[in-house]
């Protein structure tokens, strides 16, 4: 298992291979790994690749790194920020929805910028639960 997992789906006419964007992060820090699985769901548009590629990271500031890195990339047409090895469940919210979370002590907050922070969650149930609670407009 690895603290965080981070999953890119790649826009077809930029990229199909998701090695060459990934590979470089775990070659330049011994605390991301790149690994593979047959358990990521397929997008159902043709114009997107779902790689079985992906990144385990430990540590909230080597995720902090990647994600920041990897967000808003051509090639990139969404980052899954947890998958099959996960311990946590980060997720993007927009800071004038922080305000929305219910429960905050149950939550860790790692600011990404001054827009973003990532709230990470320990279990599935409290991801799904902060999903409910901050407007979809604010996940980012």
């Amino acid at each position: 298992m690895a603290e965080f997992n981070l999953h890119a789906r790649l826009v077809k006419s930029e990229a199909e291979d998701a090695t060459p964007i990934l590979e470089p992060f775990a070659e330049e820090n011994d605390a991301v790994t790149l690994t593979e699985t047959q358990q990521i769901d397929q997008s159902p548009d043709p114009e997107i690749v779902t790689p079985n590629e992906y990144l385990e990271i430990e540590g909230i500031e080597e995720f902090a790194d990647v994600y920041t890195s990897l967000n808003g990339r051509e090639e990139i047409a969404d980052l899954a920020l947890w998958g099959p090895t996960a311990d946590r469940f980060p997720i993007p919210v927009e800071h004038y929805a922080l305000q929305q979370i219910g429960n905050p002590e149950l939550y860790e907050f790692h600011a990404l910028d001054g827009q973003v922070t990532l709230v990470i969650a320990e279990s599935k149930e409290e991801f799904m639960q902060l999903r409910e609670e901050v407007p979809s407009a604010a996940l980012g």
